[in-house]
């Protein structure tokens, strides 16, 4: 009997939401791989329906969510490969994630890119995925099931270009505000990179940091920001310039 298993790298919970709206449409009992800690080898079934979401980080999917995810074989289970980005763009990212799915013997079906409010600057894609996303989402879902039922491959072709983009460390700083901080240490247990002292959250090394944005996101207390002149030079110009609506993209 074939099961769902949802694998993410999702440190804003963005690309969960994205993979977790997908599997709905699926029947099936489900299992769910979060890399953010999730970090070991893994082999899936035949039957398996493998949904896999990945956001993109300058063009890439994240460096660490990539280690991760080549530790997971697919002996053949279907797949469907997603990135998630904040309406800026694609560039290599989703023609990478499907290049590994394939290494690793996954058996695409399908791919999609979607669009979520971004999770760096705030100002771009607020409110998506919206009911418009959803729907269509909900329509690729289905036609997934469609091919799995039919035995098809992925037959469209992925935008991007080989060899992918070079890795780019984005250059903001990550600053924590103390009065606000009620020292929980979920920040410090998130992180993916270690780059936040086990005995201080106040501090990140932003040598080790990714900017992945999970320690911002986990915070209940709001406490953790991007800050820095840099930031705030490079805020105003993205949000112009990516203010128009883009819509996800669907290849099957």
């Amino acid at each position: 009997m074939s099961n769902i298993i949802k694998i993410y790298f999702s440190p804003s919970k963005t690309t969960k939401k994205v993979v977790e709206q997908v599997a709905r449409n699926f029947d099936y009992s489900s299992e769910t791989y979060d890399l953010l800690n999730f970090d070991e080898s893994k082999e899936f079934d035949q039957d398996d329906i493998v949904i896999v979401g990945m956001p993109i980080f300058a063009g890439r999917i994240p460096k660490r969510g990539r280690e991760r995810l080549e530790k997971l074989k697919g002996n053949n289970a279907n797949a469907i490969a997603i990135t998630n980005y904040g309406n800026a763009h694609v560039s290599d990212a989703l023609l990478e994630l499907v290049d590994l799915l394939k290494e690793n013997n996954f058996y695409v079906i399908a791919a999609a890119t979607t669009v979520s409010h971004h999770s760096i600057f705030d100002g771009v894609a607020v409110g998506r995925p919206d009911a418009s996303d959803i729907e269509k989402i909900n329509e690729f879902s289905k036609k997934c099931l469609e091919k799995i039922k039919s035995g098809e491959s992925l037959n469209a072709e992925i935008p991007g270009n080989r060899p992918y983009v070079e890795y780019k460390q984005l250059p903001f700083e990550i600053s924590c505000d103390e009065t606000l901080c009620a020292f929980c240490y979920d920040c410090v247990s998130i992180c993916p990179e270690k780059a936040i002292p086990d005995d201080d959250p106040i501090d990140t090394d932003l040598d080790l940091c990714s900017r992945c944005t999970a320690c911002i996101s986990i915070c209940p207390e709001d406490a953790r920001m991007f800050s820095g002149d840099a930031f705030e030079a490079k805020k105003p110009a993205f949000e112009s310039a990516n203010s128009e609506r883009k819509e996800p993209e669907f290849f099957l």
